[in-house]
């Protein structure tokens, strides 16, 4: 933690740095369990902020539910949240672009909006972050109605403990809204259970 506050003022930081802080946390806050899920947060070592983590034992095999987490042009399908969508930009062997547009993600806020690249860390591990807005080739993709977001991570991960298979899920985007901690985190905690119910539902039909 200390390393990563001192790199801070040497050198501005991007997404890609919440990955290998997040995977540096050993303590991570139980908060609620919910249908046998997990649910956890963390300080972010990086800003005032808290990291979301869930965890699910899972029975499918690990590559039918990493497919579906890479199948990002299907993602309006997968989603239950129509007010997110999502398009494929480039894709490239395991990586992909994607551009994603969340409505109504707030209440009285604008729509959000953000690039971000997603790819295999390793066979059982899918990371992705968000992609500065400072890129000049994405511009052309971008809405400018939109609030673009440029700050987050995530990382979906399959794990054998105690002969059981637990995909584990950590993430954090900045929402960039002048709102309570405390209220702005309950929302994404709700939303990214969403997001994790939505895969592992779409992967029982897979």
């Amino acid at each position: 933690m200390i390393v990563i506050i001192f790199l801070t003022f040497l050198f501005p930081l991007n997404s890609t740095d919440l990955l290998f802080d997040m995977y540096s946390i050993n303590n991570w806050v139980f908060l609620e369990e919910i249908d046998n899920k997990k649910i956890y947060q963390a300080n972010c070592a990086i800003n005032n902020d808290k990291y979301i983590k869930i965890e699910k034992e899972i029975f499918k095999k690990e590559d039918i539910i990493l497919d579906v987490i890479e199948s990002v042009s299907s993602y309006d399908s997968v989603l239950s949240n129509k007010n997110i969508k999502t398009k494929l930009l480039f894709n490239k062997g395991d990586t992909s672009v994607v551009l994603q547009t969340i409505t109504n993600a707030i209440p009285f806020t604008r729509d959000r909006e953000y690039i971000f690249k997603m790819y295999r860390h390793n066979k059982n591990r899918i990371d992705w972050f968000l992609v500065n807005d400072s890129s000049v080739m994405l511009e052309d993709f971008e809405n400018e109605d939109s609030h673009k977001l440029s700050f987050g991570a995530g990382s979906w991960e399959i794990k054998k403990k105690d002969d059981k298979k637990i995909l584990i899920y950590r993430m954090y985007l900045d929402d960039e809204v002048n709102l309570p901690l405390m209220f702005i985190q309950k929302i994404r905690i709700n939303q990214t259970i969403d997001i994790f119910n939505d895969i592992l539902t779409f992967s029982q039909g897979e």
